[in-house]
């Protein structure tokens, strides 16, 4: 298997919403959010995205804390961190003014445990003027979209949705050092049940399996009724 980024739909979507929320217009806030099932690709197309922008990452834990979440945002723009968080903020806001990198804050649902962290995340982006995205859960979503002073702010909501059969398509075509056949393909979509994650691993057994047998190409014939994955891999529908 190769190791790349594929453009998926939901990678095009993401691009094109970053996109709008550089763009420095009166009045339009330049918050964004990422969210979707588990095992739908956000975090390895944010860290895509971090990549090619410079961004600055940090993945929010269970234990943060303003301060903490604070002072992570800090080491990652290796800043020694101020006594106060007040201070901290303020040297996060003008490092960000002054390399002009945007921040993606993933996990972002750990916030909502303490308002204090989403509100944090707000002062950022206000004072910087510089895109601030979250990325989280569906959950994330629909509790964001109720705390009005942060929803306000956010212009690009970029939902995941699950990998169609032609992105399958494009994932084989693109990962796989085998050739695999579309009726294979469409079985691992339906199994797959549009997660890219359980896709990634099913390819990669096909393509495991298809070496073994020194073939350069396989279809479901070939693969017969061998599984793709376990099946608490797909279980990704979020309570």
């Amino acid at each position: 298997m190769r190791y790349k980024i594929v453009t998926t739909k939901n990678i095009v979507s993401l691009s094109s919403g970053f996109q709008e929320s550089q763009r420095r217009e009166p009045g339009i806030p330049r918050m964004g959010l990422i969210y979707a099932p588990t095992g739908f690709g956000k975090t390895t197309a944010a860290a895509w995205l971090v990549n090619r922008e410079n961004g600055i990452y940090v993945r929010a834990v269970s234990l943060w804390s303003p301060t903490t979440m604070l002072m992570a945002i800090l080491a990652e723009l290796s800043i020694a961190p101020p006594r106060f968080p007040a201070q901290m903020l303020q040297a996060i806001v003008a490092q960000m003014k002054l390399s002009q990198r945007p921040l993606f804050i993933d996990e972002a649902d750990y916030l909502l445990h303490n308002p204090r962290m989403v509100d944090a995340a707000r002062d950022i982006h206000d004072r910087a003027e510089l895109p601030v995205w979250l990325i989280g859960s569906q959950k994330l979503e629909k509790q964001i979209a109720q705390r009005k002073i942060v929803a306000g702010r956010i212009s690009q909501w970029v939902k995941f949705s699950p990998c169609d059969l032609e992105d399958t398509q494009r994932l084989a075509k693109e990962l796989c050092l085998v050739e695999v056949q579309v009726d294979l393909l469409e079985r691992l979509h339906q199994a797959a049940k549009g997660s890219i994650r359980s896709i990634a691993v099913g390819l990669s057994r096909i393509e495991a399996f298809a070496k073994v047998q020194q073939w350069n190409e396989i279809d479901a014939k070939q693969w017969a009724d061998r599984p793709f994955f376990f099946t608490w891999q797909v279980d990704y529908q979020e309570e």
